[in-house]
């Protein structure tokens, strides 16, 4: 195959799914038995035992494996006799499984079982090089990105705090559960978690959103009552309901307001407060990241000019930055539906695609991969169940 400069090429293909393809599995499964005690026999009831499994369950000493199954299935030999006699028990068996042996088989237990590592952070390894030849030039030419960070992150964006206008009592924590969330269903959750709290008891606070402004929090209380959510100057003076405000709080409480419009103009701002409404000054912002930066120090190893970003941390040996709400996404969006309210996957065609410098002489046995986002951080969700997973199609160029 040859690039657009006719330049002899090969491809590499990456998909992140394979970094389980390269370790081993523990597949669980059970079967009944009947055993006596002292003995090292199990005859099988029912289910298929597997030779080398370790076993546990009533009965079963710790660390047992089974050592032979007869040809017949119905008599397995184990390596500890049992501590108790068990008739028709119900035994688990762990089964160990190397990667060369079933890597599909490896990879999609891994990905049910929802093991680490994480798609955030891993490496891909082969036993074989992954590609070899008088590779002088590597482009990242196409990137299929299955996005799916949720609307609330835990810990990251799920804590916000309310206070009365009367400043009568401190200010209290509401928490989000984290999850996806179109924005009525969000507007739904927050009235009910507001309406936990005593100030928002009291206020009676109804929450609705209306696609032109945002969220509008209203008291419905005779008469109605003031409230503010406050800066973050009042939380570090004024540590409220919910504990000590600490610099990660501070954090996750800014990507909150963000998230649902909330900016210093909705704080306790004015002096007399008569506020007994508040509307999200800002629009609110459901994605929580606009793009996803791919890095890989084996693949940026031997380039002479070192990448960087306007971020404090400047990190190097970026690969690629995948926009997420550019052309290639194919959600669709409504008036309470938008980017980051529901996973969609997108492909990102670089037109200017990123040609990495390569040592013609160094094979790649694996390669590693860290997504982070806007913050600098990696992404969020995968240890939550939100694994957001991707496919990356790589032009290795030869030279003589």
């Amino acid at each position: 195959m040859a690039n657009k400069m006719g330049e002899p090429t090969a491809i590499l293909a990456i998909n992140s799914l394979d970094r389980y393809a390269g370790q081993p599995v523990t597949n669980y499964s059970k079967f009944r038995a009947t055993f006596y005690q002292s003995i090292p026999i199990l005859n099988i009831v029912s289910g298929f035992p597997i030779v080398g499994a370790v076993i546990s369950g009533f009965g079963i000493a710790d660390g047992a494996y089974i050592k032979s199954v007869s040809a017949n299935g119905l008599v397995a030999i184990i390596s500890l006799p049992p501590t108790n006699s068990g008739t028709n028990t119900s035994i688990t068996q762990a089964s160990t499984v190397s990667s060369a042996s079933q890597p599909v088989s490896n990879s999609l237990n891994s990905q049910y079982s929802d093991v680490t590592p994480y798609s955030h952070n891993f490496t891909i390894q082969s036993p074989a090089a992954l590609i070899y030849g008088y590779i002088t030039k590597i482009i990242v030419s196409q990137i299929q990105l299955q996005y799916n960070i949720p609307t609330v992150n835990l810990g990251k964006n799920d804590t916000f705090y309310i206070a009365d206008g009367n400043r009568a009592r401190l200010p209290e924590q509401v928490v989000i559960p984290h999850g996806f969330y179109y924005a009525d269903e969000l507007a739904a959750a927050l009235q009910v978690l507001i309406r936990a709290t005593t100030i928002g008891a009291l206020a009676d606070i109804t929450v609705v959103f209306v696609p032109r402004d945002g969220f509008i929090f209203t008291s419905n209380s005779a008469p109605p009552l003031t409230f503010y959510f406050p800066d973050i100057p009042e939380l570090q003076l004024r540590p409220g309901v919910g504990g000590v405000v600490t610099p990660d709080t501070i954090n996750n409480i800014l990507k909150t307001y963000r998230l649902l419009g909330l900016t210093i103009a909705n704080s306790y701002n004015v002096v007399p407060f008569t506020a007994t409404t508040q509307v999200s000054f800002d629009y609110p912002t459901f994605l929580y990241t606009p793009y996803i930066d791919v890095y890989s120090d084996v693949l940026t190893n031997y380039q002479k000019i070192k990448d960087t970003n306007t971020s404090v941390q400047k990190p190097k040996g970026m690969v690629a930055r995948i926009y997420v709400s550019g052309t290639g996404q194919i959600q669709t969006t409504g008036s309470v539906s938008a980017l980051g309210t529901a996973p969609f996957v997108m492909t990102s065609d670089l037109n200017s695609p990123k040609v990495i410098r390569w040592e013609p002489n160094v094979a790649i046995p694996s390669i590693d991969f860290q997504l982070l986002d806007q913050y600098g951080e990696f992404i969020p969700g995968a240890a939550d169940g939100f694994s957001t997973e991707f496919q990356m199609t790589l032009l290795c160029s030869e030279g003589e």
